[in-house]
């Protein structure tokens, strides 16, 4: 453990695995209130979220507007920034799978609390 010229004894593999054991069980035992907290980060997330969405609508359509009348300039730009437009709708996308399959995922634990991953 604390040195790295000699070998761990039979105790100290030990001590080190009941540690790792105890870490794992009070992480399975999370109380409420830190659960409650991780809503409310999703609840401040989630409207922030839609504000920064209709700012960056409002942007999407200041840039439309713009090409409708001097394509030669804006045409470049435009494109760019339609491109990361669909790359963060892409990036979006993937992240709300992967948020429903988690709680997917929690919910099917919940109610068949003895089935293996």
């Amino acid at each position: 453990m604390g040195s790295k010229n000699c070998e761990e004894t039979p105790r100290q593999k030990m001590i080190a695995m009941m540690y790792l054991v105890l870490t794992a069980l009070l992480a399975l035992n999370v109380s409420k209130d830190i659960l409650n907290a991780f809503i409310v980060v999703n609840e401040s997330m989630e409207s922030t979220n839609i504000t920064l969405s209709q700012k960056v609508e409002g942007n999407y359509a200041m840039f439309e507007k713009q090409m409708a009348i001097s394509p030669e300039k804006v045409k470049e730009n435009y494109d760019k920034a339609m491109e990361v437009k669909k790359l963060s709708d892409e990036l979006v996308g993937y992240i709300e799978d992967i948020k429903i399959t988690v709680i997917s995922l929690s919910l099917i634990h919940i109610s068949e609390p003895t089935r293996p991953y």
